[in-house]
């Protein structure tokens, strides 16, 4: 059992005993446990099962744990790194060179100095693939059963629905009788851990969301991992899903297991006794909701908003049927579910920076209040044009020449004030279908309903971030090149390239992405934001054209990085001028990009010719 429900157990406990030495007469006793229990209850099921994985789109890896399969690891190794996808294998201290032939085929390799079993295998490389910046594991066994030609199969259903566990479903209508049997005898019992059916809970084919599993603190080491990590992952509110594989079970003859049928079966049948245990003396798990869809969006970023969807489609009915402000008024009151309801970390650790002396509980209520008065203002934008509001400019003129010229630029903002709103300040439609912007996408999402219910001529293309499988920032170079003008957000990481500034007086990490595009593509960033200072007025405000051109006299990682602070400086007194219009609700003070594997740790930098 976990440490916090061995202290609930043992207050639970505690506070029996006091009641049965008590010599005070009535149920205080009984009354006390109930309240405390309930107390501590209700505080544990506000965690939130997982830590939220960063918000990048899925970047999996195939890994392959070996323990003496020198006959077969070659060939598994160079069929898996056939199918395009980064391949790991940890040698789990294997003694007829099987690590060696799997590096020599073309892997990544982890080595354990001793054989610690396939479990701590596992984990061991899960913690490697994570470090190297991978999203999912995809896991195979490397004795020949199972077919690497399935890997793009696993890849195409994580890219469907990244927080799931894929496992593999086996047909083992050739395979021994008694793996048949193994195989319902443990479906039976992850059943009745879980009440979720799973086809197959004993393949070793299978696709991991890494960060998740790696929140779970398994204890196993062994195969009886394999076992555990779906029974806690359901109890978490991650859901399992079924996947067929193809398998091959050679003659018994040349068959190379490490599965030793007493002990490792001993093993899982111990797990499964220790999870039933657990589940009977710990209450959340007496009615669990495994793939709860609360848990999996609250853990998540997507780009979907959040709350309920309905209560928005209210209010944005109310702005068509009624007007502005009466829809401004039922969304501010909408957004009070969110203040002692939504996630607090990151606007707490903003408001600490932003407004030491401000009340937390108040200036998450501002915050929300405005959020949500922002997102009905992108609405009536959308719906009646930028007539619906007065615009006050700051040095917008380097914006309207960006629109005006054929030459290309970067419109860099924050999430901060109502950049949607923008556009109406310089009054140029003729170009704003030059306009792209870089975005995530997603099918719930208020931004996407704004630019859906555009007028065609104010309508800006959209180059999606989590749909074009990693080519956006080419797509992005390409219309750049043309003389289009690309808009996107400088503070929330999209991939692994990233830089540290210095932002409110603590460092943070923020996208090297714009520099690199810039520089690439010989265009100007614009950092611009828009924020609202009475009921009808915007104020747009953008800062002088910063001309990013590589000094090949100097790092580049630093011209990057000075580039990045200047952003940064930038948005922080627009953030200290409009505190209460900061709208990022992830922690970009403790977030941790994933570190490529490069030699030098440094930023990978492209030149012209990389990119064509």
């Amino acid at each position: 059992m976990r440490l916090d429900r061995i202290l609930i157990t043992t207050l639970a406990a505690l506070v029996l005993i006091l009641w049965a030495r008590s010599p005070v007469p009535g149920p205080i006793w009984p009354i006390a446990l109930a309240t405390t229990t309930a107390a501590v209850f209700l505080l544990l099921a506000r965690r939130s099962p997982w830590p939220a994985p960063p918000p990048f789109p899925p970047r999996p890896a195939v890994l392959i744990p070996t323990y003496n399969n020198y006959r077969s690891i070659g060939s598994v190794v160079e069929r898996a790194v056939l199918m395009g996808t980064p391949v790991f294998v940890v040698d789990d201290g294997s003694t007829d060179g099987s690590g060696a032939l799997a590096e020599d085929a073309g892997a990544t390799l982890v080595t354990h100095a001793a054989n610690r079993g396939k479990g701590a295998a596992l984990l061991t490389g899960m913690k490697a693939l994570a470090k190297a910046g991978f999203t999912h594991a995809i896991c195979l066994d490397a004795d020949g059963q199972h077919h690497p030609e399935d890997i793009p199969a696993f890849a195409a259903a994580i890219t469907a629905d990244p927080f799931v566990i894929y496992a593999g479903v086996r047909d083992l209508s050739t395979a021994p009788g008694i793996s048949r049997f193994g195989r319902r005898f443990s479906n039976f019992w992850i059943w009745v851990e879980t009440g979720w059916r799973v086809a197959d809970s004993q393949c070793g084919f299978r696709s991991y969301p890494l960060a998740p599993v790696l929140a779970l603190s398994l204890g196993s080491s062994r195969y009886d991992m394999e076992v555990e990590v779906l029974t806690r992952a359901l109890w978490s509110g991650m859901p399992v899903s079924d996947l067929p594989c193809q398998v091959t079970y050679p003659p018994k003859a040349e068959r190379v297991t490490s599965f030793r049928p007493l002990v490792d079966n001993a093993r899982i049948t111990w797990v499964n006794i220790k999870l039933i245990a657990e589940r009977i003396l710990w209450p959340p798990y007496w009615f669990p909701r495994p793939g709860s869809a609360r848990a999996r969006e609250r853990s998540r970023w997507s780009a979907t908003s959040r709350g309920f969807s309905l209560g928005w489609r209210i209010v944005f009915g109310v702005l068509r049927v009624v007007g502005r402000r009466p829809a401004t008024v039922l969304a501010r009151a909408v957004s009070l579910w969110y203040v002692p309801f939504a996630p607090r970390h990151a606007l707490n650790q903003y408001l600490s920076r932003a407004l030491p002396t401000q009340s937390a509980w108040m200036g998450r209520a501002k915050i929300y209040g405005n959020f949500a008065e922002a997102l009905v203002d992108r609405m009536a934008w959308a719906l009646h044009g930028p007539d619906e509001f007065r615009y006050v400019s700051e040095g917008t003129e380097c914006m309207v020449e960006a629109f005006t010229q054929h030459r290309g630029a970067i419109l860099l903002s924050a999430h901060a004030g109502n950049i949607e709103c923008t556009a109406g300040a310089t009054r140029a439609a003729d170009r704003m279908k030059s306009l792209h912007v870089l975005r995530f996408s997603a099918t719930v999402d208020h931004g996407t309903a704004v630019l859906n219910g555009m007028d065609p001529k104010w309508r800006p293309q959209v180059i999606a971030v989590n749909r074009t499988e990693g080519f956006s920032a080419l797509a992005a170079l390409r219309v750049l090149r043309e003389g289009a003008v690309v808009a996107m957000h400088g503070d929330r990481l999209i991939d692994a390239r990233s830089v540290t500034v210095n932002l409110l007086g603590a460092p943070c990490q923020v996208p090297a992405g714009p520099w690199l595009l810039a520089a690439l593509a010989q265009v100007p960033v614009i950092v611009v934001g828009c924020f609202k200072e009475d009921g009808h007025t915007f104020r747009v405000v953008c800062a002088p054209p910063m001309e990013c051109r590589f000094d090949r006299k100097r790092d580049r990682d630093v011209q990057i990085q000075e580039w990045a602070q200047r952003y940064a400086d930038q948005v922080g007194a627009w953030v200290q001028r409009w505190p209460l219009q900061w709208y990022n609700f992830h922690d970009l003070w403790t977030q941790e990009p994933p570190v490529e594997q490069r030699p030098s740790g440094s930023i990978k930098v492209a030149s012209n010719e990389d990119i064509t």
